[in-house]
């Protein structure tokens, strides 16, 4: 087992052959606890039926809008953002200040902004849109996720430019498997990896004797990615075929040859490989985001984070303190969730802090965390007492179906057998009903709609739950 910079407080990442990265607790966890904050994605889309009701830079829904005629939102009758981008008019905004956020000169030269529409983006989705209906976007979610790796590799493209310098390195932390590809040709690997590049260098060997698939071989080379610009070489080692299916592999693979064309049209060559690996990670490690508890509006990618304790005892805030003083881009002593986008490059190596996706949390039907969606931030809470050693999970799918149906779901959309307490302890045991008992308490009891949210004691509140999708607020029982 690997344990990954044991320096943050609150939990860890570790690693088996068996289950790959997780995230284990280093403390006993009181109940509503915020665990980690990703304050925005490294790449995102919307479903093409609904970019003209959603903010690109905020998130916010059009349809909430209240009186738009007496606030600075600008909405149609329609119910439809009426800001938008001139050139490709497929990226809305609720207001002028987003707007400017987004598009202005000066917030590309921000810095501490990754949240772009970039000009290659925009050239690229308006060629995009003239082949929408070709057979090789078959669905709703091809065409969402193909517009998710746009958004991405548009930024790529800029990767001279500081603030993009640290999303090849995010990316290529996360598990895909479609290929094995030393991602930026590194001969020289940072101390702190040196054991990682063994165990890299020993599973490519294997790779070119006995096909092994290991996923874990994209984690390892995280170091220059300046050589990451217009045109980038990778050797195909293996092909995986644990993980994706015969008709998955085909259509990763129209889709990517799809996108190289797109993008060889503006000078900006990509290897098609990069961009199969790409569409492998988006199906591990993309995150639904909710409209409302039925509907989902897009979906997203978020990278490794920075993370520091979150604790209120002074040894911890002396930690806290600490670690604020070796970021130089951190202004806010109190802030303890410090985004790894507001981090520059000099301290990706840094020992100091420990770097967690929040991709690494594994799904259990018997969850003790929950994913809080809150406009472009996705946050993590846990749900019950934690204590050390357990493992931080959440669940993927809606813990209300039943185990036949959940089993069944998960080997047809994520591809692995549960093998959590809930679907493998006899049904009867005394065991398996205190846990039927506590996932009744946690689920959403909103009887005005159908949810399938779960209710969580959010960190500003300790004595009310609420729903993680419709956000209704459990009642306060008077004892």
């Amino acid at each position: 087992m690997e344990n990954y910079n044991n320096n943050n407080n609150k939990m860890e990442i570790k690693q088996t052959l068996e289950t790959g990265k997780f995230i284990e607790s280093k403390i006993d966890m009181k109940l509503g606890e915020e665990i980690i904050k990703v304050q925005s994605p490294m790449c995102f889309s919307f479903h093409k039926h609904l970019v003209k009701q959603i903010c690109f830079n905020c998130f916010s829904k059009s349809h909430e809008i209240k009186n738009p005629k007496y606030n600075r939102f600008k909405v149609d009758i329609n119910k439809n953002y009426i800001i938008r981008c001139n050139a490709c008019k497929l990226v809305y905004f609720c207001s002028d200040e987003c707007y400017e956020k987004v598009m202005s000169k000066e917030s590309f030269q921000d810095p501490t902004t990754i949240h772009l529409h970039t000009p290659l983006e925009c050239l690229v989705l308006s060629i995009f849109q003239d082949q929408t209906k070709s057979s090789k976007i078959n669905t709703l979610h091809d065409h969402t996720e193909n517009r998710m790796i746009i958004n991405y590799l548009s930024k790529i493209a800029y990767s001279t430019i500081n603030k993009f310098k640290s999303l090849p390195i995010e990316m290529n932390q996360l598990i895909g498997g479609f290929h094995n590809y030393n991602y930026y040709n590194n001969n020289n690997n940072n101390n702190n990896n040196n054991n990682n590049n063994n165990n890299n260098n020993n599973n490519n060997n294997n790779n070119n004797n006995n096909n092994n698939n290991n996923n874990n071989n994209n984690n390892n080379n995280n170091n220059n990615n300046n050589n990451y610009n217009n045109q980038t070489s990778f050797s195909s080692l293996s092909l995986s075929n644990e993980f994706f299916k015969k008709d998955e592999i085909k259509n990763i693979k129209n889709k990517s040859f799809m996108l190289r064309k797109l993008f060889n049209n503006f000078f900006f060559r990509i290897d098609e490989g990069l961009i199969e690996e790409l569409y492998a990670k988006s199906q591990r490690n993309s995150f639904g985001l909710w409209k409302n508890s039925e509907e989902c509006f897009g979906l997203s990618m978020y990278g490794n984070q920075t993370i520091f304790n979150n604790n209120n005892n002074n040894n911890n805030n002396n930690n806290n303190n600490n670690n604020n003083n070796n970021n130089n881009n951190n202004n806010n002593n109190n802030n303890n969730i410090i985004e790894n986008n507001k981090v520059n490059k000099d301290n990706d190596d840094e020992g100091d802090s420990e770097k967690i996706s929040i991709s690494f949390f594994n799904h259990s039907c018997f969850p003790n965390c929950v994913r809080v969606q809150e406009n472009q931030s996705i946050c993590i809470y846990n749900l019950i007492p934690i204590k050390k050693g357990e493992e931080l999970s959440i669940s993927y799918i809606d813990i209300r179906m039943s185990t036949i149906d959940r089993l069944n779901h998960l080997k047809e959309c994520y591809c692995f057998d549960c093998k959590c307490k809930r679907c493998t302890l006899p049904p009867l045991s005394t065991l398996s009903l205190e846990i039927e008992n506590i996932i009744q308490d946690y689920i959403c009891k909103n009887k005005s709609i159908k949810c399938t949210g779960i209710l969580y004691l959010p960190s500003n509140n300790k004595i009310q739950r609420i729903c993680n999708f419709c956000k209704w607020k459990e009642p306060i029982i008077n004892k």
